[in-house]
């Protein structure tokens, strides 16, 4: 990570550490001007092409369609956009990153936040009028807006009840005041950070209004705990069995007693305090490919090639849509380790490659030619790994798919 005292353009010359201490999940950050240097990859045009190609996730929302607030799911067709109204209507493609390389230049400028956090980058694209409704989210989200203006209402979470238009597929509220104290005009070049579940309402002001959504993963406790469960349960031991001992707070044979589930929450305690377990779940959770079926495996050949590719010096790059973290390890003789995770997977190595690791995770080009694999005989397994998992390609078979 950057350093945290160090005035960051994305945050409107405000710092890392004032952004963690005064607004991350915990109010809104209104950033004028915050998005510099950055050209606009993809026009409307060039989206709703996307949005017409069978493996990518889109939608268009119409707030006056068929019924009120349709939702249609893509992919689309020319004459789905040669028949839409002329306003009020907005198309949303999903994980844009994952298709379109430059986007993850725009990415790369969060590395203050968990990097393994960061969900994708969703694009809408609305014409005058477009929106989505007013709803909430349950995760940390900053809204770019790239072209055009956009106008954006926002309730924080003791303002509104959760209360839906009913029969409709959307979650949107229906009891979204029309003047909220929070209410401001974005113009291309404008952020709006929002904490999980400030309700929000967006509109398009103009034609041809594009915002970029980046999102920050949140699994729900009930997800961890069904994750950890599963991972717990993977090496059975039927001798490890819950049978208290007998206590004298029984009142009766058929008594549960207090003491016999204080017994029960330790022995559950006891399985919970593994911490290099629960970050392995962890880890591997929050590394999985949003879209694991396009990561095509390689069969030896193909990653042998790659290896000598990669120490011949030819140009490699980490793909905006890979996923990877790692974790410090700490064995029983006290000799550190590290685990890296890459798109749901993991390898544990020595823990002097941590800042090789860190370098793959910072960086975003690579020449590995200068790599001595002689210096630590797990560098070149942790290379193959990161080639084999796709967080690091080939810049020429990049740019041939």
């Amino acid at each position: 990570m950057s350093d945290l005292n160090t005035p960051l353009s994305i945050l409107g010359g405000i710092t890392a550490q004032t952004f963690l201490e005064e607004y991350w999940q915990k109010k809104p950050l209104l950033i004028r001007a915050g998005l510099v240097d950055f050209t606009v990859p993809l026009d409307a045009d060039e989206l709703a092409g996307m949005a017409m190609e069978e493996e990518v996730e889109s939608r268009i929302v119409i707030e006056n369609g068929l019924t009120p607030w349709e939702m249609r799911q893509g992919p689309f067709t020319e004459d789905t956009f040669a028949t839409l109204p002329e306003k009020e209507w907005t198309l949303l493609v999903q994980a844009v990153d994952h298709w379109v390389p430059e986007v993850q230049s725009l990415k790369e400028q969060f590395q203050f936040l968990p990097s393994w956090r960061l969900d994708d980058v969703m694009i809408s694209y609305a014409t005058e009028g477009g929106s989505v409704g007013p709803h909430y989210d349950q995760y940390d989200v900053f809204l770019v807006q790239v072209a055009g203006k956009r106008r954006w209402q926002v309730l924080s979470p003791d303002q509104y009840q959760d209360s839906a238009i009913p029969n409709i597929q959307l979650h949107i509220l229906d009891n979204f005041p029309v003047d909220p104290n929070m209410d401001w005009e974005l113009e291309a070049g404008d952020i709006l950070y929002l904490p999980p579940n400030f309700a929000h309402n967006g509109r398009a002001l103009d034609s041809e209004c594009m915002t970029y959504s980046i999102g920050f993963r949140a699994p729900s406790i009930q997800e961890a705990l069904t994750g950890v469960r599963d991972k717990l349960c993977e090496v059975d031991n039927p001798k490890d069995r819950f049978a208290p001992p007998e206590t004298a707070a029984r009142q009766h044979s058929a008594h549960i007693s207090k003491d016999d589930i204080a017994n029960l929450q330790s022995q559950l305690a006891r399985l919970i305090n593994q911490p290099d377990m629960l970050a392995q779940w962890l880890g591997e959770t929050m590394s999985e490919s949003k879209y694991p079926e396009y990561l095509v495996p390689f069969n030896q050949q193909e990653l042998d090639t790659a290896f000598e590719h990669a120490i011949q010096g030819k140009t490699f790059i980490r793909p905006g849509d890979a996923r990877i973290c790692y974790y410090l390890l700490e064995d029983l003789e006290s000799n550190n380790s590290v685990q890296i995770f890459c798109n749901g997977e993991s390898l544990v190595v020595n823990a002097d490659l941590a800042i090789f690791i860190q370098a793959i995770c910072d960086q975003t080009e690579f020449d590995f030619s200068g790599l001595d694999l002689t210096q630590d005989p797990e560098l070149e397994p942790l290379l193959r790994f990161l080639l084999r998992q796709q967080g690091v390609i080939e810049l020429v078979a990049n740019e041939e798919d």
